[in-house]
């Protein structure tokens, strides 16, 4: 986590909420399961090897003692370059156990980084939506961010709108991943209900086929823009890596990049995931082993070996 990341569609990650485990003292992170597409989390691993040692089950909440660690907080501060930054990478800043008070610190911060683009991503949307639409956010951000000026001292007046508006913060980006149809039928609705400058759909990993088309938007929140994706202005894809990786078939990977063109959705199909299957659409062929298909990149992210049609990494 820092000033630079390996995931392909961001350049910084930012994971301030931490967790200390209270029987060895190890730092590291804290989540839950809430849907299948947690069942092979890449943070829990890493979270197993470099952090508390435990898994993100509720079980463990009583293990560990759950803190907003102020050195990380304050680093998008510190960073004068501009970049993508991915929130809460590790965790999800918008589960039960996240106070909304660490989350308007959080807030704060970014209000204070306009040089960034913040990337929130989470599969609790329903809370995202009701905390930027609270009664009262707006003054709470602003003296939150009042506070937290000591380490900007030349900052003018603190560049944040009325979250209530639909004229939101221009480096804000929300968003929430769907692995599969039911995830997409329930998360989606509360995504087009929240403000953001640009709305999002993580669907990594895609477990099943999505049918966007589907899905019944909520009525006097958006404009419906045509296609099958109103007010959404960005897909990712990606297929689940690691060793136990469930299979993404390359059709459905299509079926979304179908539909994001048909929308005039910006597309990014991140990886093909640890074992791709189906049609791959091309005469040279890689290596069709163990019932999918082999390629160099364990996890299925160098596009270069992508199918030419899935070879898509486009930005809104």
């Amino acid at each position: 986590m820092g000033e630079k990341s390996k995931i392909q569609w961001t350049e910084a990650t930012w994971s301030p909420i931490r967790a200390r485990n209270l029987s060895t003292g190890k730092v590291g992170w804290h989540c839950t399961h809430v849907s299948p597409g947690c069942l092979h989390c890449y943070s829990e691993s890493l979270n197993r090897r470099l952090g508390t040692g435990l898994d993100f089950k509720p079980g463990h909440r009583r293990d560990i003692d759950l803190f907003l660690d102020e050195k990380m907080l304050l680093a998008p501060l510190r960073w004068r370059r501009g970049r993508m930054v991915f929130v809460c990478s590790m965790t999800d800043l918008f589960a039960d156990f996240v106070p909304d008070e660490w989350i308007d610190r959080v807030f704060a911060v970014m209000a204070l980084a306009p040089q960034h683009t913040f990337q929130v991503l989470t599969k609790r949307p329903e809370r995202m939506r009701s905390y930027m639409l609270t009664a009262g956010l707006y003054g709470r951000l602003l003296l939150e961010a009042g506070r937290l000026r000591r380490w900007r001292p030349k900052l003018g007046d603190i560049p944040i709108s009325n979250p209530t508006q639909s004229a939101f913060w221009p480096q804000l980006w929300c968003g929430t991943s769907c692995e599969d149809q039911a995830r997409a039928d329930e998360r989606i609705p509360h995504l087009l209900a929240t403000p953001a400058a640009v709305r999002f759909i993580s669907a990594e990993p895609l477990l099943a086929p999505i049918d966007l088309g589907r899905i019944r938007f909520p009525h006097g929140f958006v404009e419906i823009h045509g296609g099958h994706l109103p007010a959404i202005g960005w897909l990712i894809v990606g297929g689940e890596s690691g060793r136990d990786a469930r299979p993404m078939d390359l059709a459905w990977a299509r079926s979304l990049v179908e539909q994001c063109r048909s929308a005039g959705t910006a597309c990014f199909v991140k990886q093909l995931g640890s074992k791709p299957v189906g049609e791959w659409g091309e005469t040279d062929r890689r290596p069709f082993m163990a019932g999918h298909w082999r390629l160099n990149d364990r996890k299925g992210g160098d596009i270069a070996e992508f199918p030419p049609d899935l070879r898509v990494r486009e930005m809104p």
